[in-house]
């Protein structure tokens, strides 16, 4: 169903953040109740300047006393693009200021040298951004944080995912709600963030690293997509409904997944993980994967999804015989995988 007009985009919103629970009050026979938990209510969201996350807080303004939100604006400054980071910093803090009414708060990330060292600016970028958040969300006292991930942003991703190698975690996309974060900007596309720009009169800035056409993302965003789209105009909705149905079926998996690592974990530390190499070549092949895949968010942090290729490389390992028959150090973080005779061991490199 095409949204033309501002209400129709607000309803859609609207709807969605009440379909998964997202904020301190839901609607239900036509009147307003409060969320139990009540400490939802002071919420930060992440404003970047571009025009999702500027549609977010506008829309976060359009409800803010119907939910009774006690707004934060949350921008991350990477200064990576010199002037242009703080022409966004400057942006935002007068949107908030003039605009919404909302308390600002910008937070700086810095990156040292070597700090890149085995993955990429993007993921450690991102990686940084999600500690902010945390510390926000301390610091802050905040319930939750919204993030302006859009249908597009969902399709891009599951795509990338696709054509780097993953498994049925990968396809699932981004995840409405996880933890303190929600995405409420899911039930919509990046044409609708648009369209309710234009329909606000609302300004944003641009990155210009967006269009740059060296990031993969960049190319699956401006070409590939597009061209899906026009082969069939449901494919966004059809991409998010099918993320949504394979997360239920991951969660059910990776619950009995759950249960069996901590059958086979014989030593956890933050930097150090032994797996019972008897107790899990005991499961079957499929949640052998899952448990090495739980195995590796645990220690590299729950955001990270292994490749499909990695989770086949250590499964070779556990073929074969003898001592450290394979050693795999493809993970960032500076962790390799291998394994001696009793035990799968996941470590970070540098260890003492």
């Amino acid at each position: 169903m095409k949204l033309n007009t501002a209400k129709a985009i607000e309803e859609r919103f609207f709807k969605f953040m009440n379909l998964h629970d997202m904020l301190p009050v839901k609607t239900g026979t036509g009147r307003a109740r409060r969320h139990k938990d009540t400490s939802a209510t002071r919420i930060g969201i992440g404003v970047s300047g571009g025009p999702d996350s500027v549609c977010l807080s506008l829309l976060m303004k359009r409800y803010q006393k119907q939910m009774h939100l006690d707004p934060v604006v949350i921008h991350v400054n990477h200064h990576l693009r010199g002037k242009e980071s703080d022409r966004d910093e400057r942006f935002v803090r007068d949107l908030s200021r003039d605009v919404l009414g909302f308390e600002f708060v910008n937070r700086d990330i810095v990156f040292t040298p070597g700090e890149l060292k085995g993955q990429s600016l993007e993921a450690a970028a991102r990686e940084k951004r999600y500690a902010v958040f945390e510390d926000c969300r301390k610091s802050l006292h905040l319930g939750r944080i919204a993030l302006a991930h859009t249908m597009n942003d969902n399709a891009e991703t599951v795509l990338i995912n696709m054509l780097r190698g993953t498994g049925v975690s990968g396809i699932c996309g981004i995840p409405p709600a996880r933890d303190y974060i929600i995405r409420p900007l899911l039930a919509l596309s990046r044409e609708n963030v648009l369209r309710y720009l234009k329909l606000k009169n609302a300004a944003s800035v641009t990155d210009s690293t967006n269009e740059l056409p060296d990031y993969l993302r960049n190319r699956v965003r401006h070409e590939i997509i597009p061209n899906l789209t026009r082969l069939n105009p449901g494919f966004l909705n059809h991409t998010l409904a099918l993320s949504n149905d394979l997360r239920a079926i991951d969660a059910f998996l990776t619950g009995m997944a759950g249960q069996a690592y901590t059958e086979v974990l014989h030593e956890g530390k933050p930097d150090r993980l032994l797996l019972d190499l008897k107790k899990l070549l005991a499961y079957d092949r499929v949640m052998i994967k899952l448990i090495i895949q739980i195995a590796v968010k645990n220690i590299l942090g729950t955001y990270y999804n292994p490749r499909r290729e990695h989770l086949d490389f250590i499964m070779d390992m556990l073929g074969r015989t003898g001592d450290n028959s394979l050693s795999l150090d493809m993970f960032p973080g500076n962790l390799i995988v291998y394994k001696d005779k009793s035990h799968l061991i996941l470590e970070k490199k540098g260890r003492k």
